[in-house]
């Protein structure tokens, strides 16, 4: 059964109807009382899990928790309470700060035992609720409305910060990092809208960095929008932006890749020819990876792939799938255990700008991937948002990077790079 069949069968025509209750009453309260009082009644209907004033909604509540089902299901019904608060805030800048005031809520639950049934199960659930996928968006969601710290914006100055406060500097992430399978339109459109705005804020601060750098010599440090260092950022770029073969920058060979590939016999032949795509500037820069582990390995990998097809001309369908097998390979397999030793060891080896160069060219010559590119650097990023950024510098530095490609070459700002 897959999550949202699951989901379905939780609403059924007398659970919807006791859900109904919770949200509506939730509404009214929010229309009619303070943000305050608000948070309060829900402290005391799902955190404290008793002494609540309304007899219906704690009624329902209780059969709710009482259902054979609430074990596993009951986690949809309090997520959606919570965004029944969490979307009319969001459009409400002066309620903002209630959103990661709710979240901390559920750092409140009462961890000593109760006599009372109804309360134990109540923050039972509760607690349960914190451990899935629902609440982790949720609470990466709270986190861009909460005050940036003023220690500055190096990779020094945020070393003993979380991985996870970093969230808002990446918008690329927002789409698999914020929203789940449930999620709802309301929360898909504000998602949007938060994406766009941090998008197009970076966009704006990158091209007046690059205009100055045309016009100013010896720019200054204080105009970088990145935590990469001056000389780091404008190698990064002209390597995304600039000429990397002969006259043609990523997207001009990407542009003529996309051609030939129109013009080939087999998928066989068109993998052959998408590995030399690939691997040009890599081998262009570091000869060794004309034949080394990794191009190898790369090369077996992607004969394996969609091998049953080779004889066949390539369609939209094999080369969307190829690319998407080819993203795992290079970037993250699995999201349960990541495996990701290969993309490190590519970032280490050849630096941060070959690395995303590499990926760039995928997303470049197959733009349905793009989201699968950064659903990909959400996996890392999710798995390492408890560890310190001095302890993950590798993946700062390559969120930089992925961050520069994409509004470098896909941006909506307004400037050409």
């Amino acid at each position: 059964m897959s999550t949202m069949d699951s989901y379905e069968s939780w609403s059924s025509a007398s659970v919807a109807d006791l859900q109904r209750q919770l949200y509506e009453h939730l509404q009214h309260c929010r229309q009619q009382e303070s943000t305050e009082s608000v948070l309060n009644r829900f402290q005391q209907l799902f955190i404290q899990g008793k002494g609540y004033s309304d007899p219906a909604p704690w009624e329902a509540l209780v059969e709710l928790i009482n259902l054979s089902q609430a074990e596993r299901e009951f986690k949809y019904t309090l997520n959606r309470c919570t965004y029944t608060l969490v979307n009319p805030w969001y459009t409400q800048p002066r309620d903002h700060w209630a959103i990661p005031a709710l979240v901390a809520l559920f750092d409140e639950i009462p961890q000593t035992s109760t006599n009372c049934f109804v309360t134990h199960r109540i923050r039972t659930l509760t607690q349960g609720f914190t451990e899935t996928e629902q609440f982790a968006a949720l609470r990466r969601l709270a986190a861009l409305f909460e005050p940036e710290a003023t220690t500055g914006d190096t990779l020094e100055a945020i070393a003993n910060q979380s991985v996870a406060k970093q969230l808002r500097h990446y918008p690329f992430l927002y789409d698999s990092s914020l929203l789940t399978k449930d999620s709802d339109q309301h929360q898909k459109q504000h998602v949007g809208e938060l994406r766009h705005q941090a998008e197009a804020a970076f966009g704006v601060k990158l091209a007046r960095y690059w205009a100055q750098g045309q016009t100013v010599k010896g720019r200054s440090a204080a105009s970088n929008p990145t935590r990469l260092s001056q000389a780091e950022l404008d190698d990064a770029l002209q390597h995304y932006t600039g000429k990397v073969e002969g006259n043609r920058s990523h997207r001009d060979v990407a542009k003529m890749f996309q051609t030939y590939s129109r013009t080939v016999r087999s998928f066989r032949e068109f993998k052959e020819e998408l590995l030399e795509y690939l691997l040009a500037p890599l081998a262009g820069a570091e000869p060794r990876y004309r034949n080394n582990v990794f191009s190898r390995s790369l090369r077996q990998y992607l004969r394996e792939t969609l091998a049953d097809f080779d004889s066949q001309i390539p369609t939209e369908f094999m080369i969307i799938t190829v690319c998407q097998k080819l993203l795992n390979f290079l970037v993250v397999q699995g999201r349960q255990q990541p495996v990701f030793r290969r993309f490190r060891q590519l970032v280490q080896d050849v630096g941060p700008s070959l690395a995303m160069g590499l990926l760039l060219r995928v997303v470049l010559f197959c733009a349905n991937v793009k989201p699968w590119l950064e659903n990909r650097m959400a996996v890392l990023f999710n798995h390492h948002e408890q560890y310190r950024c001095k302890d993950a510098t590798w993946l700062i530095t390559a969120l930089e990077h992925v961050n520069l490609a994409l509004v470098t070459n896909f941006g909506k700002v307004g400037y050409s790079f």
